[in-house]
């Protein structure tokens, strides 16, 4: 009897327990359910494909398993297999790939262009490298066709000349410095290359060239961004100017028409004399300096 009495205890004691866990429950508020995860935030699809002297490349993030399917079949369909190679990412947060529609019309008409990249992002489509204006005028023209009511930046933006309704007046040269000076042309962080963002006004800086009188010659001094090492500084100076001048080619400016500098060239005196030790280019300003145009005759 005795364990009895034990077990008889335990037992109800063990159901007072849970009928005052169950009236606690009853009574206590419920825990507002926790806050769902902040979704991430989305982002462009993007595809970047360039040519090296034949060499393809590509690199995409696009949305899902099925975009990335039609993107390698566009791919494969333009340059057949073993010619291109890279990565396709997949990731949820990417938003749908408007250029993918267009893809496989398009990519045909750039198949053969060598030296050249093309940027796809959101409705923006890039066009970079060393291409001559009659290439970029037919590029131009298929992309229209291929994806209409597109963003069609860098080289896709041709000359006036080219594209119709051009201003063909003279254009003195004194006046030409001046204009030349008020265009902010961009240059690629770190370094030399013009920015994408500017190549269209490069080409409204050749289309202004070309219109100043015979044997107009200017001079491009690059920018100047002041660090620690002044010496790779100048350097930087003078690719940024040569980068420039090799844009103003591509857009039909004469090449005798720019000579480059790196900012401090060539002002340090004594040192340009002949025979004299070439002399330290000053420092760059803490603030660095922009790039400028220089009339020479």
């Amino acid at each position: 009897m005795p364990r009895m009495y034990r077990f008889t205890l335990t037992l109800a004691a063990s159901l007072a327990l849970a009928a005052t866990a169950c009236q606690r429950t009853e009574d206590t508020p419920k825990p507002k359910s926790a806050a769902p995860t902040a979704a991430r935030a989305a982002f462009d699809a993007t595809l970047t494909v360039a040519d090296n002297s034949g060499t393809v490349r590509f690199d995409a993030t696009v949305d899902s398993a099925d975009t990335k399917t039609r993107l390698e079949q566009a791919l494969l369909a333009a340059y057949g297999p073993g010619r291109a190679s890279g990565a396709i990412g997949v990731d949820a947060a990417a938003r749908p790939a408007r250029w993918l529609g267009g893809l496989a019309a398009f990519l045909p008409a750039f198949a053969d262009t060598t030296g050249a990249s093309l940027r796809f992002e959101g409705d923006a489509i890039v066009l970079n490298g060393t291409l001559d204006v009659e290439r970029r005028r037919a590029l131009r023209a298929a992309a229209e066709q291929a994806f209409p009511g597109a963003r069609l930046e860098g080289l896709f933006v041709l000359p006036e000349a080219t594209a119709g309704g051009a201003d063909a007046r003279p254009i003195a040269p004194q006046q030409l410095e001046k204009a030349l000076n008020t265009l902010p042309v961009a240059f690629e962080a770190g370094r030399g290359n013009v920015s994408d963002d500017s190549l269209a006004l490069v080409a409204q800086a050749a289309d202004a060239i070309r219109r100043a009188p015979a044997g107009t010659k200017l001079r491009i001094v690059g920018p100047v961004v002041a660090t620690a090492d002044a010496g790779n500084d100048v350097f930087l100076s003078k690719q940024r100017a040569e980068a420039l001048k090799v844009q103003l080619i591509l857009n039909g400016v004469n090449p005798a028409a720019i000579e480059t500098r790196g900012w401090g060239e060539g002002d340090a005196g004594a040192g340009d004399a002949p025979g004299a030790e070439p002399a330290a280019a000053p420092a760059p300003p803490p603030g660095g300096a922009p790039m400028r145009f220089e009339l020479v005759r």
